[in-house]
């Protein structure tokens, strides 16, 4: 699946412009000049969530953000989250104004970028914008380093999940194996698809498969479970907006997010939201390059998103 691959997976392309965002907001009675957030989401803001975890551990620990954004604006009544099955349907759902806001992954992001989605702030967790994924076996297995995986079946989470798809297979391609790329399989060993990071790590746990793939955030029960390779740093995910959104809009969410308290983030894996600085996301840019997926023609980061 290569870039216009995955982009034909939406329906159309979000088209961004004036007239966009008046149509938007001439279909609310809200005024947009007093409440301009709420006129944007007409009392309601939906906000996708990837499939990375279990969506209603999802749901819980988004709660006290969806609380707080709420909170934060008048006539906004709710806001209300979207949990969706395939990384692919989460930028779907935020680049056709499904809905309003998305936390996306971040290879989906660096994809997404020229269909006019808005950056609004980086997740952070344990005191960084960054983390990392593991690829890891059993203790009971004879496999020692990335190379003995040759000939293994390796449990990862999605073709398009950043740290549960293309960080561990451009690392297992640094080792020397043939990892294959968006449009190919592997030839040196299989890949169980579990789209969840907490599946691909059970998987491995169960003794399903010989290896597995997961984000850091993610921590084995098991004490059998042994850490091969770790990945370079990977910026966190950042939430956006969907493509029509007005300037003035993004500043007032883009503000809120970062000025979230403690207490809103209290049962998140967040601790805080950041601003997203430009290059932020070239380390994620790089990897997908190699992984095939073509991402030269994408915009650069600038300051003024």
């Amino acid at each position: 699946m290569n870039r216009r691959t995955y982009l034909g997976l939406l329906a159309s392309s979000a088209t961004v412009g004036a007239a966009g965002c008046l149509a938007d907001l001439d279909g609310t009675d809200i005024d947009s000049d007093e409440h301009p957030v709420g006129a944007w989401a007409d009392g309601t803001i939906e906000f996708a969530l990837p499939p990375f975890q279990d969506a209603e551990e999802l749901e819980q620990q988004y709660a006290g953000t969806f609380e707080w954004l709420a909170n934060g604006f008048e006539e906004v009544d709710s806001v209300e989250g979207t949990p969706t099955t395939s990384y692919s349907a989460v930028v779907e759902s935020v680049v056709q104004g499904h809905t309003e806001l998305a936390n996306l992954s971040p290879i989906i992001y660096v994809l997404a970028r020229e269909d006019g989605i808005h950056p609004l702030a980086i997740n952070w967790s344990h005191g960084s914008d960054a983390y990392h994924t593991y690829i890891a076996t059993r203790d009971e297995t004879d496999i020692e380093t990335l190379g003995d995986l040759d000939g293994t079946t390796v449990a990862m989470v999605d073709p398009l999940s950043t740290s549960g798809g293309m960080f561990p297979r451009y690392m297992l391609a640094e080792a020397g194996l043939d990892a294959g790329d968006i449009d190919t399989e592997p030839a040196d060993f299989d890949i169980e698809w579990s789209f969840g990071h907490d599946a691909a790590l059970q998987a491995l746990e169960n003794g399903h498969v010989d290896a597995a793939a997961y984000g850091d955030f993610q921590h084995p029960d098991d004490d059998a479970i042994v850490k091969l390779a770790e990945s370079d740093p990977i910026p966190f995910d950042p939430v956006v907006a969907k493509p029509d959104t007005p300037e003035s809009v993004r500043e007032r969410l883009s503000e809120r997010l970062i000025e979230a308290p403690d207490d809103a983030l209290e049962d998140h894996r967040v601790d805080r939201y950041g601003p997203v600085e430009p290059g932020t996301y070239d380390p994620v840019r790089s990897v997908a390059e190699e992984m095939g997926v073509e991402v030269a023609d994408l915009e650069e980061e600038t300051d003024d998103n």
